[in-house]
């Protein structure tokens, strides 16, 4: 782990925040720096005055009345990001929250032509002295630079990285980039989008770990740290020593593990830790029973599989979809883990962990 103090805390939160998680509202507000006030940007928002006052009201509800205080920056009024007084504002912030919507808001705003506004700077340097960066959905995706954009797990794999407005493929953009070497994204097992998570970290040059934080979760950072806090879970792709499909916009060996609550990885390493409260699960059950017309891009079915093939008898395990091949199997020193029933940790049920699975995914008949 790296040392404490050299940097903030980011607090990246797949989406669909519900207002009564509170280990992810108190994980966010525990990591202020300073007696100043937690500052909410509405940027991404289509109604920006509504999701601020909202957004505001929560963090008061856990934080005590007057903890949060909103900085209107929106679309409409992007000039304010260079106005000397909300520059002041924000170097006088503890923490930040970005709320959800269209990270393309926020980067018009806040990066205008890929450069970093006033506003930016003031968040940035908060940042580097210790302030939390927070963010939900639209302000998850902004957190790296290239951020997702856009496109679905089957066009990623069949077109790769987008190229040009009417291209298909997943969508890389310029992002704020408080998160080097890394990409993450949201909604990720309630939306099925993990193909497009490994098509990116396959494809961008320097970033080849991902991290897909699903819905009401959070992935905090800090230093070389990066744990699970929340409703349901993390899948964290390594496809550092993967192969790149010959012709193609897939890959073989990917590291792939479905994070729980309170397990936690090392950036610089890829080693992953697992909650030492959790217990391992039996395995070697019966063989997964997946059914025939099984749909590996919809909701929440890349969390099934994981889920229950990880105490299943098969040690791998192969699925036609769509023109490709997806491959799982079980990696060296697999194992399957959760809190025990009635455990109570980082505001969740079980925290199920499973992993390492390694994951190869290309065209049918490719390699052949």
């Amino acid at each position: 782990m790296a040392e404490a103090g050299l940097a903030g805390t980011l607090v990246i939160v797949g989406g669909a925040l519900a207002g009564d998680n509170a280990a992810v509202y108190r994980t966010i507000l525990e990591a202020r720096d300073g007696e100043g006030p937690f500052c909410v940007f509405p940027t991404a928002s289509a109604e920006p005055r509504g999701s601020m006052e909202s957004a505001m009201a929560r963090f008061d509800e856990y934080g005590g009345e007057a903890t949060a205080k909103g900085i209107f920056l929106t679309v409409d009024n992007p000039e304010e990001a260079s106005n000397p007084a909300i520059v002041e504002e924000i170097r006088g912030c503890s923490g930040f929250f970005y709320v959800g919507g269209s990270q393309g808001r926020i980067v018009e705003v806040f990066r205008p032509g890929g450069v970093a506004s006033p506003a930016l700077e003031a968040v940035m340097e908060r940042y580097g002295e210790g302030a939390v960066v927070s963010g939900s959905s639209a302000g998850a995706a902004m957190m790296t630079d290239p951020m997702i954009g856009g496109g679905s797990s089957l066009e990623a794999l069949l077109a790769g990285i987008r190229s040009g407005e009417d291209g298909e493929g997943v969508i890389l953009e310029p992002g704020l980039g408080f998160l080097d070497g890394v990409q993450v994204d949201q909604h990720f097992l309630a939306r099925g989008r993990w193909a497009r998570l490994v098509v990116a970290a396959l494809k961008t040059p320097d970033d080849h770990l991902g991290f897909g934080i699903d819905e009401n979760t959070s992935l905090v950072v800090k230093g070389d740290t990066a744990r699970v806090v929340g409703e349901s879970g993390v899948v964290y792709f390594d496809a550092r020593e993967a192969t790149l499909e010959e012709g193609g916009h897939g890959g073989y060996g990917i590291r792939t593990y479905l994070l729980g609550a309170g397990d936690w990885v090392s950036l610089s390493t890829g080693v992953v830790v697992v909650h030492e409260a959790k217990e391992t699960l039996p395995g070697a059950g019966e063989p997964f029973q997946g059914e025939a017309d099984l749909d590996l891009f919809g909701r929440r079915v890349l969390q099934r599989v994981l889920t229950e093939a990880s105490t299943a008898s098969d040690e791998r395990m192969t699925f036609a979809q769509d023109g490709l091949m997806v491959e799982l199997r079980k990696g060296q020193g697999f194992q399957a883990r959760s809190f025990p029933p009635g455990a109570e940790a980082y505001g969740t049920s079980d925290g199920f962990f499973a992993g390492p699975w390694i994951l190869s995914v290309a065209r049918e008949g490719a390699g052949d």
